[in-house]
């Protein structure tokens, strides 16, 4: 794999991601005048600005012709051929994913795949509780595949992502099913939220909370978020205070919080758990 290896860890990343998840490497038939396959990934006019990112992640390589990423034909992508296409079906190609252990892989995968799915559900109250979980509908690869993907991705990202059903493709998916995976998987994403603002609905649940909560003005909202999860930043003061000296009461205050979920977290980091949200 010299020639991959000769883009760096992001692009590696952006790269392999797109041809698993909306991209195609266009196979050379025989009698073609083409030595090399190249790469193509269709889109709509919605969706531009985002293969405009993408192409200047990846200048040398990708270029936009009308409503298509394309790029020439190219040694690399006859490298790649084979192990996306073993049998001439995309399959996913397990030998390049200790290359994919930047978090772009993540972003593009999700961007191209999937989806911030809310599910709503109003109280006695009338209070309306949303829940959120990702979803990655990459259905259209066999199960003991995605299987396996689920398993590197939980284990590489330490994330939680599960099989589920569907009726569409080979009839399986992945998805988080708890908020504090769901969380776990954004925090990730977090730091391209203002390159690519238009996705901030999808990148970021304050702000999805925020478009929520204008759609229903007068209906109080409240998040499935439970008090033992803790955000990075909430994180980040509560280790900060605790090295202050700050007492258990003063900090619970400041992260509006029950001294005994404090208490909680801080037995959890004590046990090994590190300091993990």
């Amino acid at each position: 794999m010299l020639l991959l290896k000769k883009l760096s860890s992001p692009q590696q990343a952006i790269l392999l991601a797109s041809i698993l998840g909306d991209g195609e490497i266009t196979k050379c038939y025989p009698g073609s005048r083409r030595k090399n396959n190249s790469y193509r990934e269709h889109f709509g006019e919605a969706q531009r600005f985002y293969r405009e990112w993408k192409r200047q992640q990846l200048p040398s390589l990708l270029y936009i012709r009308q409503n298509n990423l394309v790029s020439r034909s190219l040694p690399l992508f006859t490298e790649l051929y084979p192990y996306f296409y073993p049998s001439d079906q995309k399959d996913i190609p397990f030998a390049l994913l200790p290359l994919c252990n930047h978090p772009l892989f993540l972003l593009i995968l999700y961007l191209d795949d999937g989806s911030l799915i809310v599910s709503k559900r109003f109280t006695p109250k009338q209070q309306l509780i949303v829940s959120p979980t990702i979803a990655l509908y990459l259905q259209s690869f066999p199960k003991h595949s995605l299987t396996l993907l689920c398993e590197w991705l939980n284990h590489n990202f330490r994330l939680h992502f599960r099989i589920a059903k569907t009726s569409n493709g080979s009839g399986y998916f992945l998805r988080t099913t708890r908020f504090e995976d769901t969380m776990q998987f954004l925090n990730y994403l977090t730091p391209y939220v203002n390159e690519l603002p238009a996705f901030s609905y999808k990148l970021d649940w304050q702000i999805r909370m925020k478009q929520i909560q204008q759609d229903y003005p007068h209906v109080p909202i409240l998040s499935t978020k439970p008090n033992r999860y803790f955000s990075p930043l909430e994180m980040e003061q509560l280790l900060n205070d605790v090295s202050n000296a700050v007492p258990i009461s003063e900090i619970a205050h400041r992260l509006n919080r029950s001294t005994w979920s404090i208490y909680s977290k801080l037995n959890a980091i004590k046990k090994g758990h590190g300091t993990s949200p």
